[in-house]
């Protein structure tokens, strides 16, 4: 029996119409392994009262096999972190597995207050729990789990709070 264009259009529809949808709430991630959904914590579902992370929330930014996400860019102690500001591209960062996301400060150590360069405050990601040290304090704004061959992005799970820099979590013993 020959198969007539209108089979594969009917096909090609209901495949279409089986398909995840983009909505809100949750990111679809598809790889060759499938599809998989990324529920984002914190937001509504449906009846409740939840809200999207406000400050500076973490999401997959992820393009391929390449792990990647963005950082929502917000102020820290009345200051853009370096690489953010108004009118500032997308903040990125890659990653290479689990890791977590910081906000680092540095401190001068003689007036406890804030360095006055750029790089004083910086958003990185980082395979390890970073202690506080004589003069920075790495404040976590969310964890990376990644999993899967290939490795892939299976849960970010989002602090949501204002970063609140204080000298007082300098590491006084060193």
């Amino acid at each position: 029996m020959a198969i007539l264009a209108d089979h594969i259009q009917r096909i090609n529809a209901a495949i279409r119409q089986a398909r995840i949808r983009p909505g809100v709430g949750y990111q679809i991630r598809e790889t060759s392994g499938g599809v998989s959904l990324l529920i984002r914590p914190g937001t509504s579902g449906g009846g409740g009262g939840g809200t999207a992370c406000q400050y500076f929330e973490v999401t997959d930014a992820s393009v391929g096999i390449d792990l990647k996400v963005q950082v929502a860019q917000n102020l820290i102690a009345g200051r853009w972190p370096d690489g953010m500001g108004l009118d500032f591209p997308a903040f990125i960062l890659e990653i290479s597995g689990n890791s977590y996301i910081y906000a680092k400060i540095t401190y001068n150590t003689t007036t406890l207050e804030i360095l006055p360069e750029s790089t004083a405050i910086t958003i990185l990601q980082s395979g390890n729990i970073e202690p506080n040290t004589a003069d920075s304090v790495y404040i976590l704004l969310a964890t990376v789990v990644t999993d899967g061959d290939p490795l892939a992005i299976t849960e970010i799970s989002n602090v949501c709070t204002q970063p609140v820099p204080s000298p007082c979590n300098l590491a006084w013993t060193e």
